[in-house]
Formats: C-alpha cells, structure tokens, sequence
C-alpha cells in the first residue's frame, strides 16, 4: 500500500507546479503477457485439478455417458502462453518543452487456452491404440496496471512529437478462472489460498518500463499518439509463482490538451 501512494501522490504534486500543461488522455490496445505465470492454468497444478474433477463421483455418471468407453487422461499441457489481450486506460500528465511528467492506469484482461488429452479405450476405432481426444482448458486473469514516469522529447517539431518514456510500474495481477469443458459444460479448477480473504491467486509486484511514441497535434487540443511499452514487471500471483518478465504493450491513445511550445513559452 505505500508503494501505491508513493507512486500517486508524489507526480499529483509535480502536477500543481506551474510553467507546464495539463495533459489527459484514454487509450486502448494490446498486451502480450510474459508465459511466465501461465503454467498457473494447465489443470494440474492445485490440489482440486482435472484428475479430481474426472474422479468426482458427482460427474462420473456425465463422463461416462460422454466417452462411451473406459477413459483416463494422458497428458497435459507443457508449454501454456497467453493470448494477446485486450488493454485500456487513463493518462495525465504536465507537459514542458523537454517531456512529458506523467501517471497512467491501465486495466488488461488476459486468457489461457490449452488443451488436455484423454485416451478413449474404444474397441472400434481398428487400432490397437486408444481415441486421443483433446479437451479444452481455460484460464482468466485481470491486471492493474500504474505507470509513473517520464517522456524525453527525442524531436518535437511541426505538430510532431516522437518520445522516450521511462517509468516505474505497480502491476496488480488477480487469476479470476480456471475451467475445463467437457461436452459443453465446464467444470472449475479450485485454486484455493488458505488463510487468505480472497481466495483467488494473485497480488501486486514492482517493475520498470521504456517505450517509444509518437504523436501529431490535429489542432490546440487534440493529439494522436501511437506507442509500445516494454514493461520488466514482477507478476505476483502466489509465494511461490511471483516471476520477473518481459511484457509488450502497444497502443492508440487520444490526448487532450494544449501542447507547450517553444514560440509560446517566449510569447
């Protein structure tokens, strides 16, 4: 919690300084997540997991029903990733004739989707092996993610700013499901955490990032800028699951304000 104050109030009050503009903006785009942590999500890692699912006696009579034949499951996933996911966010800063001040909030939704393996004993397949069959298993995650930093102005000239952000992050990364389908129904993964509140998987983790955008001014108030952030964040979603890695941001952000120029400065 005092890393989170620290990181908001201490650009509010750079903020109030004067000689600068007030900058605000909404942006949205995508974020590729570090596999680090999607292991998290391949059904055999927690104490309730497929194979307790598959030997829940209140789903026997449904699987049997389904696969016909004697069944068991024989592989998992290995190498689990997320898909790209959707980001979006807020952004204000203080913009002078060098940089930018500024504090972002963004918010990703994030999905695994992997398949498991269950061999099907059907006499009538015309091998003396069994039915492979391939079943889904999904995982949902949600981060939250502040960014407080600084943009360099690399060139600022004729409406056109092309900038080098540096920043410091707080990533606040929480597994909301985890979920297998079988037959069209799905079943859920238990990932209890004991003597926790919240029982679901998940905390805040530090980190550092750099990027580069570019602008254009359309008039005194609107601006467009394109960016990619990569972001060397800590994903903190258990004690011992709580990595460093790479992720990738790109995005489209809408600015509202009056940039600061040169010729206005000695106006």
């Amino acid at each position: 919690m005092k890393k989170i104050l620290a990181l908001i109030v201490f650009p509010i009050t750079l903020f109030g300084q004067s000689g600068s503009e007030l900058i605000i903006g909404v942006n949205i785009g995508a974020y590729a997540a570090n596999k680090n942590t999607a292991g998290l999500y391949k059904g055999d890692v927690t104490s309730y997991n497929i194979y307790s699912i598959f030997s829940n006696p209140n789903y026997q009579a449904e699987f049997d029903n389904y696969f016909q034949y004697p069944y068991q499951i024989v592989e998992t996933p290995v190498n689990s990733t997320y898909r790209v996911g959707l980001e979006v966010g807020a952004h204000i800063g203080k913009r002078n004739n060098n940089g930018e001040l500024f504090i972002e909030m963004n918010f990703v939704n994030l999905e695994v989707q992997e398949y498991f393996t269950v061999a099907i004993e059907n006499p009538n397949n015309l091998s003396p092996d069994p039915t492979y069959q391939p079943l889904p298993i999904f995982g949902e995650e949600r981060r939250s993610l502040i960014n407080c930093g600084y943009s360099i102005d690399l060139y600022n000239e004729n409406d056109v700013i092309v900038g080098l952000p540096i920043f410091a992050q707080l990533t606040n990364a929480r597994l909301e499901r985890n979920y297998i389908v079988v037959n069209n129904q799905q079943y859920n993964i238990n990932h209890t955490v004991v003597n926790q509140n919240n029982n679901k998987p998940g905390g805040i983790g530090v980190g550092a990032g750099i990027g580069l955008t570019g602008s254009i001014q359309f008039n005194k108030q609107f601006s467009l800028l394109i960016g990619y952030y990569a972001q060397y964040s800590r994903i903190n979603m258990q004690e011992n699951l709580k990595p460093f890695g790479i992720q990738n941001s790109i995005f489209a952000r809408v600015l509202i304000g009056k940039k600061a120029t040169q010729e206005e400065e000695i106006i």
